[in-house]
């Protein structure tokens, strides 16, 4: 071999050149593409995942505390209906207490005039009776003296 041969390659190192690129281009669209597809598709889903968690993620929270929100308004309403039913509660109290002193004092005010007429009647008897004595005292006494 002589120098000038050497350097210039010949056909053999060309064909060889080729069917390298040939082999990088068959292995490329056959085995790395569709690998590569699988991998950025799955890149994709993680990621759609991910957006969709975080978005989930912030409604929950929305969520929550709308929950919250409500939970508290329940509780101030409870509160607000229990106090009202406590002033009820007292309101009605204090109309039934009036209302049962009122009967009282009322069956008071007849029992003390049934008093004072039984006790009318009975000093009529009585002086019915000291009326009907002293004229049996005098009868007597006109007798034992006639």
């Amino acid at each position: 071999m002589d120098i000038q041969q050497a350097m210039y390659p010949n056909l053999t190192l060309f064909i060889q050149a080729i069917l390298f690129l040939v082999f990088v281009a068959l292995v490329r669209s056959f085995l790395t593409q569709p690998y590569s597809r699988v991998i950025e598709e799955r890149e994709y889903i993680t990621q759609q995942n991910t957006e969709e968690s975080i978005k989930l993620r912030e409604e929950a929270q929305k969520y929550l505390e709308e929950t919250k929100d409500i939970m508290e308004k329940g509780r101030k309403e409870s509160s607000q209906i229990i106090e009202q039913a406590k002033k009820e509660a007292e309101k009605i109290k204090a109309e039934i207490l009036t209302r049962i002193e009122a009967e009282t004092q009322e069956e008071i005010l007849k029992a003390v005039e049934e008093i004072r007429i039984s006790l009318e009647e009975e000093k009529r008897k009585l002086d019915e009776k000291i009326e009907e004595v002293a004229e049996l005292i005098t009868d007597k006494f006109l007798e034992e003296v006639a």
